[in-house]
């Protein structure tokens, strides 16, 4: 079969900031077989129409019920993967709307030939209270790590697995411009095969009780390695997060998501 790729990002009214940059990075890429969709998820119409206005792709209204930003989120992903099985592309390559790729990205993510495989961006994350520009992507410790984590750190004992702890790539794996395979990918650049989205959907991940916020990418991941779909990274496919205009800083000076503390509560 021919390799047909939709190029994907599901959006909101929020990301006005730097929707023309993002649309650029896709309008420029140099694989000579793509689409473009886009699907808005804004709570009215307003930003549809504007988006509607562009050359060149092709914009959905996701007209869901959910009140929720990360249920609208969920969604959208999802019509985007019906859009692409009812018109028959072998590939996603799913965005999001704040990622800014290489013009190469598609290319470069073939040549991995895996049916899940990912670029790779950085994230500001708290640390320790501290606010660091770390990549979005983890790897599972080895058992030897686990066990040294364990003896070094006692209440890490509640931990019984060593799936249950992730790190995150480390600067020297960034710099390695080689195939990793990983714990969780940077789900915001993934390259995804016909053979997964057919059978794995986005959705809510819980764990232990604990929520993990935007996670809907997460619980992806988790869903398609249950069925033998191992995520992997591609560390030459370097990306451009333009991340802070959804940020805010905290009382203590680190940046914080906007709306952090109302998702706490929801």
């Amino acid at each position: 079969m021919e390799i047909k790729i939709l190029a994907a990002s599901p959006t909101y009214e929020g990301m006005k900031y730097c929707d023309e940059k993002f649309i650029e990075s896709i309008k420029n890429l140099t694989y000579p077989n793509y689409d473009i969709l886009i699907v808005d998820n804004s709570r009215n119409k307003d930003y549809f129409k504007r988006l509607s206005k562009i050359k060149g792709i092709k914009v959905i209204y996701d007209d869901t019920t959910e009140e929720k930003s990360t249920f609208r989120l969920i969604s959208s992903r999802n019509k985007i993967l019906k859009y692409a099985i009812d018109n028959q592309y072998t590939h996603i390559l799913m965005l999001d709307s704040d990622v800014i790729i290489p013009n190469n990205v598609i290319e470069e993510l073939l040549k991995s030939d895996k049916p899940l495989v990912t670029g790779l961006y950085n994230n500001y994350f708290n640390i320790s209270g501290e606010s660091k520009f770390l990549p979005v992507a983890w790897k599972f410790f080895s058992e030897v790590e686990f066990q040294e984590l364990k003896r070094k750190y006692p209440h890490m004992s509640k931990f019984k697995n060593r799936t249950d702890l992730r790190r995150h790539l480390t600067q020297e794996e960034v710099d390695s411009n080689e195939l990793h395979h990983v714990a969780y990918p940077s789900a915001g650049c993934a390259l995804i095969r016909r053979e997964v989205f057919e059978k794995v959907k986005y959705g809510y991940p819980q764990k232990e009780g604990m929520r993990f916020f935007t996670g809907d990418d997460i619980y992806f991941v988790d869903k398609a390695r249950e069925l033998g779909y191992e995520p992997y990274c591609n560390t030459k496919v370097k990306c451009k997060h333009l991340v802070l205009g959804k940020y805010e800083k905290d009382e203590n000076g680190n940046l914080v998501l906007k709306g952090f503390s109302d998702m706490l509560k929801s």
